[in-house]
């Protein structure tokens, strides 16, 4: 607004697992001129604690305090503070319940997102009265809100998916967090999920997609730390020219990157307790996961591009011992093992629709350690184990001549 950028800020760093320190802080407002360099500090009258979004509409700033479950409001013309509870519980009050991190007006109406550290809400309210109008199921522990092709998308940081109010979903793994939408493409930023004491360490990760959403290109910004918004800036309006270059980012094109893959699906998330078919497979392992049932399911994401699944399985039954591969009702092949390893395999899945499709491994009989392997005492009836589910795109897709119907995220 009027050239100038404002930002959240908690000033400190310390994790919020701390509620000592989270009760302690007092954020702030950090002004930046047309060259993005301070020129301003706001200091409220009351404690801002744990800020997180930040919005400005109608000469205000509004800001998410999540330690108090509170939004402040900050009058650019009067200069004159003021507190809000969006939560209609006066019991929710200065505590951290619904965890309000991200704040929109958009048609007329504000928006909360309400994280609820698991199954997330989009509540709406109306303006100017601030009474509560509606509120949806949107996403897990979910960050950000935008407003693309008519429906509200936000990033489910929590299931590593962005995902809208008309049941799209597109996967981007890790903790996504942040968007800037433009005609040109929309760009995306990407956390690599770490203990909190070695997040400041991790490369981050911004992904541009095209505006329908498939995969263009990751930016991999070396030890960075965690990516918690983005903002697009208007050429002319800031003189982003007087910035010092940054040339230390990694490109990658075609396949998505090493440190953050996209697509991907780890042993964990097989018998994770958000999967309906968790009951079909074992606690996962350090390293796989066993099937436990002759048609053992897993629901994945094909995305906008993705054009080859890449599996890794293995089979540890010491004699002969076989699988089959389905996706989405289509039969993509067979696994033969003459002996226990690991194989890797991949398949073209250019015919198999885009969304939420299920993944079959159909085995003839499931087998028992403990009966076959001497030595050992494992009574599980195991089928074969899954190490990684990849999907990936075609190398230097030609998005010109993407074919594929468009996705809404």
């Amino acid at each position: 607004m009027d050239g100038k950028v404002y930002v959240a800020r908690r000033n400190s760093v310390v994790g919020p697992e701390s509620h000592e320190a989270r009760s302690s802080e007092k954020g702030s407002i950090l002004v930046l001129d047309r060259a993005l360099a301070p020129c301003d500090e706001l200091q409220s009258p009351f404690a801002l604690r744990d800020v997180h979004g930040i919005a400005c509409f109608e000469d205000r700033l509004w800001v998410t305090c999540s330690f108090d479950n509170m939004v402040a409001i900050y009058d650019l013309k009067s200069r004159d503070w003021r507190q809000w509870y969006p939560s209609p519980n006066l019991a929710d009050r200065d505590r951290d319940i619904h965890h309000f991190n991200t704040v929109r007006f958009i048609g007329g109406k504000i928006y909360l997102i309400a994280h609820n550290f698991g199954p997330s809400f989009l509540l709406s309210y109306q303006y100017p009265s601030l009474q509560l109008d509606a509120t949806w199921s949107l996403g897990v522990t979910s960050h950000d809100l935008f407003y693309l092709r008519d429906v509200f998308a936000t990033c489910s940081s929590g299931e590593g998916s962005i995902v809208n109010t008309a049941g799209y979903r597109l996967r981007t793994g890790n903790f996504p967090r942040g968007l800037a939408a433009t005609p040109e493409g929309n760009l995306l930023g990407i956390s690599l999920i770490a203990k909190r004491e070695e997040r400041s360490r991790q490369h981050g990760i911004l992904r541009w997609y095209t505006a329908d959403w498939h995969f263009k290109t990751d930016f991999v910004l070396p030890r960075v730390g965690m990516i918690l918004d983005i903002l697009p800036l208007t050429e002319g309006e800031y003189d982003l020219e007087s910035l010092e270059p940054w040339t230390h980012a990694e490109i990658t094109a075609g396949d998505y990157n090493l440190p953050a893959p996209g697509n991907v699906y780890r042993p964990n998330s097989f018998s994770a307790p958000n999967n309906a078919n968790a009951l079909q497979w074992h606690a996962s392992e350090d390293t796989h996961c066993w099937s436990a049932a002759c048609d053992a399911t897993f629901p994945i994401v094909v995305n906008p591009g993705e054009t080859r699944l890449c599996l890794e399985v293995s089979s540890a039954n010491p004699g002969p011992y076989s699988g089959e591969l389905w996706l989405d009702g289509q039969h993509l092949g067979t696994v033969t093992f003459h002996h226990p390893g690991i194989q890797k395999l991949e398949f073209d899945i250019h015919s198999v629709r885009r969304g939420a499709v299920p993944l079959s491994i159909r085995v003839p009989h499931l087998w028992q350690p403990a009966a076959v392997i001497p030595g050992s005492t494992d009574e599980r009836l195991l089928g074969l184990a899954v190490h990684s589910v990849r999907l990936l795109c075609s190398p230097a897709p030609d998005f010109a001549r993407e074919t594929s119907p468009p996705a809404r995220s």
